[in-house]
């Protein structure tokens, strides 16, 4: 079930993108976009699947998506459920919130069925950041034969800053999940609002230009914006990673995969990237010492 929306994602169709609508069970709509690409000057490079991180929506990777196209790709992307443009799931729109991950995976495989040949045609590359990159990952082990190869950008194959031992933390989420916490945000978490909107000391970016770009965007629409995650939302991430860094998974990987790692890091685990790099069977692993989680926006 797939609709064009009406011309409301300007910016999108602007950059060559043409928006759909598709359907999942439960009455939940998801925001996607695909750009035709194939005019760069390499020529046809195939197609290409681009997944963004937690809070993140379509227009804040236009520019990367751009440059995808100019250089012969087609592109797929898309909100994921609870974010974007995509339906919220708590009448607080605020808070990130998802039951498990897998539900963002199966949401995945709509939304390349929904757009001619990316679920029926050849393999494609996957370019991904944060919590996308770690969705990339589990679809690279859940469909081998449908990824040629993937660039996983600050993947989030372990969580940075919990304010206590990981263990703690864990054991923490799980018990507030059991009481009617579970849609609550995570301690001392809040709505999208001027903390998030100073630059001094911010995580993501040391790039001024692109972190005020970022905020018009919100200023512009603020239906696009997310604050922090739900303890719903953390459990899944958590339980998540286990399945990925379980003995054996990571070693049964063979799709090619790039990972990027950013020095500045504290958003995702830095160590938990380079173990996950040692154990995959044929990946590389890219620094960029001077740079903060959002490699892709950074100077």
């Amino acid at each position: 079930a797939v609709a064009m929306t009406p011309a409301s994602s300007a910016a999108v169709e602007a950059a060559g993108g043409r928006v759909l609508r598709v359907s999942r069970p439960g009455g939940i709509s998801l925001r996607a976009a695909h750009f035709a690409g194939g005019g760069g000057s390499r020529g046809d490079r195939g197609r290409c699947v681009f997944l963004s991180g937690y809070t993140e929506f379509i227009e804040k990777h236009l520019g990367s998506i751009v440059e995808l196209t100019e250089r012969g790709f087609e592109v797929a992307t898309l909100d994921w459920r609870g974010q974007g443009l995509s339906d919220r799931l708590l009448p607080d729109r605020h808070k990130g919130h998802i039951d498990r991950m897998e539900t963002h995976l199966e949401d995945l495989a709509a939304v390349l069925a929904a757009i001619d040949g990316f679920a029926s045609g050849p393999p494609p590359t996957v370019f991904a950041h944060s919590m996308g990159a770690h969705l990339a990952l589990r679809h690279c082990m859940a469909a081998p034969d449908r990824v040629a190869r993937a660039v996983l950008i600050a993947p989030m194959l372990g969580i940075g800053r919990t304010g206590m031992p990981t263990g703690l933390a864990r054991l923490l989420v799980e018990g507030f999940c059991l009481t009617p916490m579970i849609d609550s945000y995570i301690l001392g978490g809040a709505g999208y609002g001027e903390r998030r909107r100073r630059f001094e000391g911010n995580p993501l970016t040391t790039d001024r230009e692109q972190f005020e770009a970022l905020h018009r965007l919100l200023d512009e629409n603020p239906d696009l914006a997310l604050g922090d995650p739900t303890f719903a939302w953390v459990r899944a991430a958590f339980r998540s990673i286990d399945a990925v860094m379980a003995p054996g998974a990571l070693e049964a990987v063979r799709t090619p995969l790039l990972l990027a790692l950013a020095g500045q890091e504290t958003i995702v685990e830095n160590a938990a990237i380079e173990r996950a790099a040692a154990r995959l069977p044929d990946a590389r692993l890219a620094r960029f010492p001077e740079a903060r989680h959002e490699i892709l926006r950074e100077r």
